[in-house]
């Protein structure tokens, strides 16, 4: 039985590009397409065409039905610059070079009619303006198909890519339809070829992989066409006219060819003689060499502004965050259907023992404020280890507070990790020293491969696992090896596309459990080019601190595999955006105020050194403890003289500021010996045994001297201040550093180092 997404398009902005990709010099073809190699000389597309053996699609194969966007709206446009009618020409080439493919492209156009209104004929503007209507308006009303989740890995990608044209072209159709259909129509043949790849026949990947990267070489002509096309740059270019009119035509050919080719509408056929992927590759591969040669008639200085804008296009088409979006809420849609049908009690079984609460210890990190993390997002060594189409390993390091845990949601929430929705599965485990299910290897890649299974919308990642989960029973969550073996065949799987893990606070993993895993992912990295399992798509974000004993461990990793990204040498950058937080913090919290005091208030926290987002966080929280001590200027002035320009300090303001100096500290013992975060009722029992002056006589007495239930959560945040944070009812330390501020074994204040272990 097959499984069926459905995708709307809405109207789509303009993406988020986030920066220029290489291009290499000839042809133009996309970035990410590798151009087969042709000779210098123009070459011509064979007429003779061979048989493409179709393999039959495998079931439960899904699909993702679309309708229209406006597209982006930097998507570029067929104005009066294209009067010169180069696609009407092309269209013309076309019916005199292969008049029988032709014709029954035109009978295919035909059937997509409702109510033909005109001639059939491909020469007629009229027939292909009601084509290209007929198209749009049932992209308008009804939701067409897209194959993204059948088990053909290289198949979905290819369509996502195609999908995300037809996103890009939308607005190009539109603008186009009436006064240039012919334009219209080339640009349309992604919508027709789409629909039928949900038919009964896997198409060769070579179709699609070629569809692409024609649409690439369009691209790059719509932007020729638009710039040096026009009324009053015609005159330099109008050697090229009839030259792109004919490239145009064999991509008019190479379009017909295949949505004939898929289409289940028996025609003559007699044109049909390609026989295997190779002459889909070799068309392709002629296309872009033609697109050499008429590129190579343009000035260098055109040329390369054209390229340049033509890679910025291509990124954007790519990283459109509409299309993205609208993908991935269907596949986070299919998933949940996904895990829902688990009905094995084996896989049942496997699923509880692997569970944990890891969006949990994701979302306890807060959300970043606009327009920060952009020092890393925009950064070229992580686009390349993102872009790669081969396994890396990332190692982000920096200082503590300097919102490492923040931009590690940001990447995951924000979807930044990967850009092929269709093809990738993004796991994560946030490390926490202190708490025994989050400091070792086995948690972590518990929580992967739960993630794995769950995000699985083919359901075969699971089986891998099931004869190890047989042979262990529970004992498999506590095997580092056969946890690893497993994810391991996961990306070694044929239906598994693109993994990537990332593990936040590396240096908060137990130490032995640390020097394992890094271990074991320099045996992965480590391994001779070529091999199997290197050859999968796994990679891994890894962010820590940067301790000097896991640089160590890091040694000798391959530096193609491996990049280190090195967060303390981005302080101006930080420093600009923590800027930012502090305008946004102050227009939050200092609402009462005047502008000139805001100002002053952003002015002096600006000024100050050694700022990290967590001194910034905290410094806000004790100024919002406590509005009404900051009404005047003479207490704004009193505030602005005594902010703590240390974390430490700020930690001591804090504590400083409980009525009950040792209630609170035996609250911070509790929860400093606790093996995983308490409940608000456990830690309600522990600091009542620990204040009470006598042993209770029995349980009910005990539960007699409690705080009332629902007042507890108050009286730890008057006892702490925000030094303990209550998420989802269970108390944390509001950062590591909290930890070692108050285990430091040479503490110089009244709470620094007052519960080390020397005292």
């Amino acid at each position: 039985m097959k499984r069926f997404l459905r995708l709307k398009f809405r109207k789509a902005s303009s993406g988020d590009p986030q920066g220029n990709s290489a291009i290499t010099p000839p042809p133009p073809v996309g970035p990410d397409i590798a151009a087969p190699s042709t000779s210098s000389t123009p070459a011509t597309a064979s007429p003779s065409l061979t048989t493409v053996n179709s393999a039959e699609l495998q079931t439960g194969q899904a699909v993702v039905s679309l309708s229209p966007s406006a597209g982006s709206s930097s998507a570029l446009s067929m104005s009066a610059s294209h009067d010169i009618g180069t696609w009407n020409r092309a269209y013309e080439i076309s019916e005199d070079r292969e008049p029988e493919l032709m014709t029954d492209y035109a009978s295919h156009l035909a059937s997509l009619q409702v109510n033909p209104t005109s001639k059939k004929d491909i020469l007629n503007s009229e027939f292909v303006e009601d084509v290209v209507k007929q198209l749009l308006e049932d992209r308008e009303k009804k939701q067409w198909r897209l194959p993204l989740l059948g088990n053909n890995v290289i198949i979905r990608k290819q369509a996502e890519k195609l999908a995300k044209v037809l996103l890009w072209s939308d607005p190009v159709v539109k603008s186009a339809v009436s006064s240039q259909p012919y334009a219209a129509l080339a640009w349309s043949s992604v919508s027709i070829l789409l629909p039928l790849l949900t038919s009964a026949v896997t198409p060769d990947e070579a179709i699609l992989k070629g569809f692409n990267s024609i649409s690439d070489v369009q691209v790059y002509w719509t932007i020729f066409e638009d710039t040096y096309l026009t009324s009053s740059h015609l005159q330099h270019y109008e050697n090229l006219v009839k030259p792109l009119a004919k490239l145009y035509s064999y991509i008019i050919e190479y379009q017909a060819r295949a949505i004939c080719h898929l289409s289940k509408t028996q025609l003559s056929r007699g044109w049909q003689n390609v026989a295997g992927g190779n002459d889909w590759a070799e068309k392709a591969s002629e296309i872009e060499a033609l697109s050499k040669t008429r590129s190579s008639l343009i000035s260098h200085d055109n040329e390369k502004e054209i390229r340049e804008r033509w890679g910025l296009q291509l990124r954007e088409i790519q990283e459109s965050t509409v299309i993205l979006k609208e993908i991935r809420q269907v596949l986070e849609k299919s998933q949940r259907q996904t895990q829902g049908n688990y009905q094995d009690m084996a896989e049942k079984d496997l699923l509880q023992d692997l569970a944990s609460d890891y969006e949990g210890y994701k979302d306890f990190s807060r959300l970043r404020v606009q327009g920060t993390c952009e020092w890393f997002f925009n950064d070229e060594k992580f686009r390349k280890w993102r872009d790669s189409d081969t396994s890396g390993l990332l190692w982000l390091s920096a200082g503590p507070g300097c919102g490492k845990s923040n931009l590690s949601r940001a990447l995951i929430d924000e979807h930044r990790l990967s850009l092929n929705v269709t093809t990738s599965t993004v796991c994560h485990f946030f490390f926490k020293d202190g708490y025994e299910d989050r400091m070792h290897g086995v948690n972590a890649l518990c929580a992967i491969l739960h993630q794995l299974f769950t995000r699985d919308s083919t359901g075969t990642l699971i089986k891998l696992a099931l004869p190890t989960h047989k042979n262990y029973g529970k004992a498999l969550t506590r095997s580092f090896s056969g946890l690893w073996n497993i994810l391991l065949d996961c990306a070694k799987s044929p239906h598994t596309g693109e993994i990537v893990c990332i593990f936040e606070a590396l240096d908060e993993c137990e130490e032995q459990s640390r020097l394992q895993l890094i271990s074991k992912l320099k045996e992965f990295y480590c391994q001779p080019q070529g091999s199997s399992v290197l050859s999968s798509k796994l990679s891994f974000l890894i962010t820590s601190r940067p301790y000097t004993e896991i640089e160590r461990e890091f040694e000798g990793f391959s530096t193609t595999e491996y990049l280190h990204f090195d967060g303390d040498k981005k302080s101006p950058a930080i420093n600009r955006e923590i800027d930012l937080v502090i305008d946004e913090h102050v227009r939050q919290i200092a609402g009462n105020f005047t502008p000139g005091d805001q100002l002053e208030i952003s002015k002096r926290l600006k000024s100050m050194e050694n700022r990290t987002y967590l001194w910034l966080y905290v410094i806000f929280e004790i100024i919002k403890e406590d509005p009404s001590r900051h009404g005047k200027r003479s207490s704004i002035e009193r505030l602005l003289n005594n902010i703590p320009s240390r974390l430490s300090e700020a930690y001591e303001v804090i504590l400083g500021r409980s009525k009950s100096q040792e209630e609170t500290e035996r609250l911070l013992e509790i929860v400093l010996a606790a093996a995983r975060p308490l409940t608000l009722d456990e830690a309600n029992v522990a600091l009542t045994l620990a204040l009470a002056e006598d042993d209770f006589a029995s349980h009910a007495a005990l539960e007699n001297d409690l705080w009332p239930e629902n007042n507890f959560e108050s009286i730890v945040k008057g006892l702490s201040g925000l030094f303990i944070s209550v998420h989802d009812s269970k108390l944390f330390l509001i950062h590591q550093t909290a930890r070692e501020f108050l285990i430091h074994p040479s503490g110089r204040g009244t709470w620094e180092g007052r519960l080390s272990m020397s005292k």
